[in-house]
């Protein structure tokens, strides 16, 4: 063989690799995870899902509390924001609806525009009955004024213009709270510019009224204790002020009082509540002279049947409060009298007794303050009752 033969080459365009080899067969291998990088990643996982929850879901929280949906506030805050509200001069927007209820002004109170005169029977010396009936433990003056003082707080939380002729436990005698009685009617009748006399004349009888008071007789009806309101019938100073007192439709007197009976066979048998109104009728027959002299026509301006009306819804609403106050006697519940307090003035007005002190009932009734500050509830129900049908029946009319 010559030198000169070229050298034989490997063929070059041979394949460098297997060409029966797959994909698979040259991919690169797979390298596992360790278990802390496993963690690391859903953790990291986790927290991403997290925080897109919160984004969305505060999201919809915040979209929906500026709608007003969710706007709740506490009745002092919503108090206080109507306030605000209300005092802002800057801004326009109205006020938000609110479901509290604003205090009503003296205007819109049910007994706004009336006037009650109360009176707690009996003072001081004068303590009217008690028990035991020879060493007095419970009193009737300290009853009637518990009772009293309840009706004037609610009375006045109502509206109404509310005269109390004694606050004290002084000795005052029935004659001297007439006289105050008339008095404060004088003072009325004048605000409204409706005295029915001269300015003289009513200095006069301010001046009368005034003496029976400082005399205060209590413990008999002496001539100069009763004053003008002695005697039978009405004289013409007492006339004066009747006539006046009759035309006051928006008054009205209240006397409370605790009955009692002095026969011991009675004590169990006599109880409950009993109401007594003026009838001019009753009033002017001869046995009920009980001033003696002078003796005077009798008087027949009353307003019987408003008297009589009125007494009628003090005692229903009182027994339907207190059924076990129920009167033993329907005929002693609701009666023509004519004590002094509602036969020397005439407005609408009653003398009424919440019960027995000698019935052993009624007198632990009396021994409960709780019954005697709840007495005013239906009491005062009753007056509200009676001036809404007064003002309905002077609207129908009208």
């Amino acid at each position: 063989m010559s030198n000169n033969q070229p050298k034989s080459r490997p063929n070059q365009g041979a394949p460098k690799t297997n060409p029966t080899r797959t994909y698979s067969q040259t991919k690169r291998p797979t390298r596992r995870l360790s278990k802390a990088e496993i963690a690391r990643r859903i953790f990291i996982a986790k927290c991403i899902i997290v925080f897109c929850l919160i984004f969305v879901l505060g999201g919809g929280v915040f979209l929906l509390s500026r709608s007003g949906l969710f706007k709740k506030s506490s009745k002092t805050e919503r108090t206080m924001l109507s306030s605000l509200t209300s005092q802002s001069t800057e801004s326009t927007t109205p006020p938000e609806t609110s479901d509290t209820t604003p205090a009503p002004t003296d205007a819109e109170k049910p007994l706004s525009g009336y006037t009650v005169i109360l009176d707690p029977g009996h003072s001081g010396e004068d303590t009217g009955c008690g028990w035991p009936l020879n060493s007095s433990e419970i009193e009737e003056k300290d009853i009637t004024l518990k009772i009293v003082n309840a009706m004037e707080e609610d009375l006045t939380s109502r509206g109404a213009k509310v005269y109390v002729t004694r606050k004290t436990d002084d000795t005052v005698g029935i004659y001297y709270r007439m006289a105050e009685v008339h008095l404060i009617c004088m003072d009325i009748a004048k605000e409204r510019g409706e005295l029915p006399f001269s300015a003289e004349k009513e200095q006069e009888l301010r001046q009368k009224c005034e003496k029976i008071k400082q005399i205060n007789e209590w413990q008999k009806f002496s001539k100069e204790g009763m004053g003008f309101m002695a005697g039978f019938g009405a004289s013409d100073d007492l006339k004066l002020l009747m006539d006046m007192e009759a035309k006051m439709k928006d008054v009205v007197f209240v006397s409370i009082h605790i009955n009692s009976t002095g026969d011991p066979a009675e004590y169990e048998i006599k109880h409950g509540a009993a109401v007594h109104f003026a009838d001019d009728t009753y009033i002017s027959s001869p046995s009920h002279d009980e001033g003696g002299e002078p003796r005077h026509d009798p008087y027949f301006g009353r307003n019987n049947e408003l008297n009589s009306k009125f007494a009628q819804m003090l005692y229903d609403h009182y027994v339907q409060y207190f059924p076990d106050m129920v009167s033993y006697s329907q005929a002693q519940s609701h009666l023509a009298s004519a004590f002094a307090v509602i036969r020397e003035q005439s407005l609408v007005g009653v003398l009424f007794e919440v019960g027995f002190i000698t019935n052993p009932h009624d007198r632990d009734f009396f021994k409960n303050d709780e019954n005697l500050k709840k007495s005013a509830i239906p009491l005062d129900d009753a007056i509200e009752e009676y001036f809404t049908s007064l003002k309905d029946t002077q609207s129908a009319t009208a």
